[in-house]
C-alpha cells in the first residue's frame, strides 16, 4: 500500500442495527403470522386429544389387578404425572410436524413463501422464557423423581438389612431362585417349604433374597411394582407389602435364553389365615 502505513488501519466496526424492534414487539409480529397462529391452534387441539392418555395408560396397567402394593401405586402416580407434564411439549412438536407436512407441502413461484423469522438467540424475552420454562420443567421432574425414588426404596426395605426387617408384623422371608426357565420360591421360616408359585400374605412385609443358578435373570413381580436382577453366585434383595388379595404375575425381565418369554408364574396373595393354611397343607410350619 503506497503512501499508507498499514499498521495504522483498523478494521471496520459492524454497524449496530438501528431498525430492530424490541423483543416483545418481535414476538407479537411473529404471532401475527398465519402459520404461527395455526401451529398454536394445532398445539391446543392435539394437547386435548392426547390428554386421555394419562388415564388410558393407567387403565391398561390395571387390567391384571395393579396396583397391588404402595410401590406400584407410587409408580402409577409417577407415570400419570410425567405423561401429563409431557403432553404440551409433545403436542407442540406434533403440531409443527403436522403443519410442516400439510401447510407447506407445496411452494409455488421463485420467491420464498415467507420472510425469514427473526433469530431467537437475539430475542432476550424469548431466550429467557425458553430457558426458564425448560429449567422449571427439568427441576420439577428431578425433584419428583428423587422423592418417589426415596419412597419406593423405603417401601421395598431397600435400606434395611435382612436381619433387621420390620418386626410388627414380622416379615416373611422368601428365597427366590431363577434358572432356565422356571422360578423357585423357598420359605426358610417354614421348614424350607418350596413352591413354583409365589404365595404371599396380605398386609405383611415380605423380603426377597434373589439369586440365579445359571445366567442373569430379572425377578419382576408385575402388579407389585418390584423388579431386581437375579445374578448367579450372588444375592440381591428387595421387598414389598402386598395390599390386595388376588392372583398376579411374576415374569423374567432379562433376556435369558430361548424360552425367556415363558419364564413366568403366578403370585397368589392370601389373607393371613389362608396363607397359614397353605403353609400347613404344604408341609410347612406356622410362624408367629
Amino acid at each position: 500500500m503506497s503512501g499508507t502505513n498499514a499498521s495504522t488501519l483498523t478494521p471496520e466496526e459492524p454497524e449496530a442495527p438501528t431498525n430492530r424492534p424490541p423483543s416483545m414487539r418481535r414476538i407479537k409480529l411473529w404471532l401475527q403470522r398465519p402459520y404461527a397462529r395455526k401451529v398454536l391452534i394445532l398445539t391446543v387441539l392435539i394437547g386435548f386429544l392426547l390428554l386421555p392418555l394419562c388415564w388410558l395408560l393407567l387403565a391398561a396397567m390395571n387390567q391384571t389387578g395393579a396396583p397391588a402394593s404402595d410401590i406400584m401405586k407410587d409408580i402409577e402416580q409417577t407415570i400419570f404425572v410425567f405423561t401429563l407434564v409431557s403432553i404440551p411439549i409433545t403436542a407442540f412438536v406434533f403440531a409443527v410436524l403436522l403443519y410442516s407436512l400439510l401447510g407447506w407441502r407445496r411452494v409455488t413461484g421463485d420467491e420464498p413463501p415467507m420472510q425469514d423469522s427473526p433469530a431467537i438467540r437475539t430475542n432476550t424475552i424469548g431466550v429467557i422464557l425458553w430457558t426458564g420454562v425448560s429449567s422449571l420443567l427439568a427441576f420439577f421432574l428431578v425433584v419428583w423423581g428423587l422423592i418417589e425414588l426415596a419412597q419406593i426404596t423405603a417401601n421395598s426395605y431397600g435400606s434395611i438389612s435382612a436381619d433387621e426387617q420390620p418386626g410388627q408384623p414380622k416379615s416373611e422371608i422368601i428365597n427366590v431362585t431363577g434358572q432356565q426357565w422356571v422360578w423357585t420360591f423357598e420359605y426358610p421360616q417354614h421348614d424350607g417349604l418350596t413352591s413354583d408359585v409365589l404365595y404371599m400374605p396380605l398386609d405383611r412385609p415380605v423380603y426377597f433374597n434373589v439369586t440365579s443358578k445359571d445366567v442373569i435373570h430379572s425377578f419382576w413381580a408385575v402388579e407389585l411394582g418390584i423388579k431386581i436382577d437375579a445374578n448367579p453366585g450372588a444375592i440381591t434383595q428387595t421387598g414389598v407389602t402386598a395390599n390386595k388379595v388376588g392372583t398376579f404375575n411374576v415374569r423374567c425381565a432379562e433376556l435369558c435364553g430361548m424360552h425367556h418369554a415363558y419364564m413366568q408364574t403366578e403370585i397368589r396373595v392370601l389373607e393371613q389365615d389362608g396363607f397359614d393354611s397353605w403353609v400347613r397343607e404344604s408341609g410347612g410350619k406356622k410362624t408367629s
